[in-house]
C-alpha cells in the first residue's frame, strides 16, 4: 500500500513489436506529486546571449577654451635685435609695429615685458589722447562715451592712442613714474566724456605723496572731473584736504572736513565765488547750525554772511540773507529798489527766487514789493508739436498765447524751480533753461510789470 506523500514510479516497457514499429525503445519515468498536483514542465535555462561589442570609442574633441590654436604672430620682429636705449628709438618701434583700430590688441601682447615699459613711456610723454571733444551749441547734448577708434585708425589717431595709453599705464612701474608725471597730470587734464584714461591716470600717484596727489587732482577738477576728483580724495590728510579747498576750491574736501575742527576752512568757504553753491550753502548750514539756539552768531560767521549777501551765486546770497534775518538782521531780504539798470533788477530777481524756495509754505511771497499797482500782466507760451491750428494769430500753429492780469496780493513767481535754472543763463531780460524762456518787463524805476514764459520746443536742427 502507498503512503501518504510518497511518490509513485510506473514503469513502462514496450513490447518487441510496437518497438519493432516505432524503430526505438522509450522507456519514460514519471513522477508524480502524491498531492496530485497537475504536471508541468520542466524550464529549460536560455542559452546566454553574447555580450554587445562595444563600438571603438572616439577620440574626444579639444575644448575650444583650453585647448585655443595659437595666435598667429601679427609682428615680424626679432626682439633679441630690438634696441629701446632712447625715446627716439620706442618711437622709431612704434612706427616699426605700426597698431591699428583693427589690429593693435593683436600685436601688443606680442611686446615683451623689457620692451613693454620704454615703449610704454614714449607714447605717455607724447600725448595726443583728447578723443571726445567736449560738444558746445545750443542743442548740443552731454556725451558719457568715447568713441571706438576707427579700423584704420594709425598711431596719430587720438581715439586709438587713448586705447593705447590705457596698456601704456599698465606696464608702468613705481621707478617709471618720474619720466611721466607731466604726461600723467596732462591726462588728468582731459575733460569729461573721458574717464576711464583719467582714473587710470589718478591710480598711478603714490598714495603717500600727497603733494603730488593733491596736484593732480587739482588739474582734473579744473578740467571739469568733478564726480572723479571728489570720490579719488581718500588718503588725503586734513592739511591737504584743507588745501585742497581753500586754495584749488574742491568742493568735496569740504565734505570730507567737518565743521567743528575746520572752522577756518568752512568760514573761507562761504565767501569763495569758485567754489560752487552746494558746497558753500553746506558751509553756511553747517556753521549756523553749531550756534547754541538763542546765541548771536559769532562775530566771524556774521562778517562771512554779510559778505555772502552779496555774492555772485544768488542761491548763496539767498540763504546768506536769510540766516541774517533769522537773527535780526533784515538788511538783506531781497525787496524792491528803484533802480533802472537791467542788470541790477535782473540780479534782484534771482536772489528773490532762491529766497522764496528757502521759505515755507505758509510765507508769503516777496513779489508783491516789486510790482506796480496795477499788478502783473503774465503771458503764457504753451507748445504743441502736433497741433496744425493757429488760434491766436500769431503765425505759428505749435504755439498758444493766454494773457492775464494777476494782482498784486496773488501774484507768485511762476516755474520756481525752473526758473532758478533759468536765471543762470541770461542775456539781458531774457533768461533761458531747457525748458522755458523767460522774459522780464521792467518799468523805468525798476518795478517788475510783465512776465512772459514761453515752454521751449524740444531742441532739433530745426529749432537751434
Amino acid at each position: 500500500m502507498r503512503t501518504a506523500g510518497a511518490p509513485v514510479t510506473l514503469r513502462v516497457e514496450l513490447v518487441p513489436t510496437l518497438r519493432n514499429s516505432v524503430g526505438a525503445a522509450v522507456i519514460a519515468v514519471i513522477a508524480l506529486d502524491s498531492c496530485h498536483r497537475p504536471p508541468y514542465a520542466t524550464p529549460v535555462a536560455a542559452a546566454p546571449r553574447p555580450a554587445p561589442v562595444a563600438a571603438p570609442a572616439r577620440p574626444a574633441a579639444p575644448d575650444p577654451d583650453l585647448h585655443r590654436p595659437p595666435r598667429p604672430r601679427r609682428l615680424d620682429l626679432d626682439w633679441s635685435q630690438v634696441s629701446v636705449a632712447s625715446e627716439a628709438e620706442a618711437i622709431a618701434l612704434w612706427q616699426r609695429i605700426a597698431p591699428t583700430g583693427a589690429d593693435w590688441d593683436d600685436k601688443l601682447p606680442e611686446v615683451p615685458a623689457a620692451v613693454a615699459r620704454p615703449l610704454a613711456i614714449a607714447l605717455l610723454r607724447g600725448g595726443n589722447f583728447t578723443c571726445t571733444p567736449p560738444l558746445t551749441g545750443p542743442c548740443a547734448q552731454p556725451s558719457y562715451d568715447v568713441a571706438p577708434p576707427a579700423a584704420t585708425a594709425d598711431l596719430g589717431d587720438p581715439c586709438l592712442r587713448r586705447l593705447l595709453a590705457l596698456w601704456a599705464i599698465d606696464q608702468l612701474e613705481e621707478i617709471d613714474l618720474p619720466a611721466v608725471t607731466a604726461a600723467l597730470a596732462a591726462i588728468a587734464a582731459i575733460p569729461p566724456p573721458e574717464s576711464q584714461l583719467v582714473e587710470a591716470a589718478l591710480r598711478q600717484v603714490p598714495p603717500g605723496d600727497q603733494d603730488a596727489r593733491l596736484a593732480i587732482l587739482a588739474g582734473a577738477w579744473r578740467a571739469g572731473q568733478h564726480d572723479l576728483v571728489n570720490s579719488s580724495l581718500g588718503g588725503l590728510d586734513e592739511p591737504h584736504l584743507a588745501e585742497a579747498v581753500r586754495r584749488h576750491h574742491i568742493a568735496g574736501a569740504l565734505e570730507i572736513l567737518a565743521a567743528e575742527t575746520a572752522r577756518a576752512t568752512y568760514l573761507a568757504a562761504i565767501t569763495d565765488d569758485a567754489l560752487p553753491e552746494a558746497a558753500r550753502t553746506m558751509a553756511i548750514t553747517e556753521l549756523a547750525t553749531l550756534a547754541p539756539a538763542g546765541d548771536k552768531l559769532a562775530p566771524d560767521l556774521r562778517a562771512a554772511l554779510v559778505a555772502a549777501a552779496g555774492a555772485r551765486d544768488c542761491g548763496v546770497a539767498a540763504l546768506a540773507a536769510r540766516v541774517l534775518d533769522q537773527q535780526g538782521d533784515h538788511r538783506f531780504v531781497p525787496r524792491h529798489r528803484a533802480v533802472a539798470a537791467t542788470a541790477a533788477q535782473m540780479r534782484s530777481i534771482c536772489v528773490l527766487a532762491s529766497y522764496e524756495a528757502l521759505q515755507h509754505g505758509d510765507e508769503a511771497s516777496l513779489l508783491a514789493t516789486y510790482l506796480p499797482a496795477r499788478g502783473l500782466e503774465r503771458i503764457t507760451v504753451t507748445y504743441d508739436p502736433a497741433s496744425q491750428d493757429d488760434p491766436d494769430g500769431d503765425g505759428d500753429p505749435h504755439t498758444t498765447h493766454t494773457a492775464e492780469q494777476v494782482p498784486r496780493a496773488d501774484a507768485v513767481l511762476p516755474e520756481l524751480d525752473d526758473l532758478i535754472r533759468a536765471l543762470e543763463h541770461c542775456a539781458g531780460a531774457i533768461c533761458v533753461s531747457d525748458e522755458h524762456e523767460f522774459r522780464f518787463g521792467w518799468t523805468r524805476t525798476g518795478e517788475l510789470a510783465r512776465l512772459e514764459i514761453a515752454e521751449r520746443p524740444p531742441c532739433h536742427p530745426a529749432h537751434p
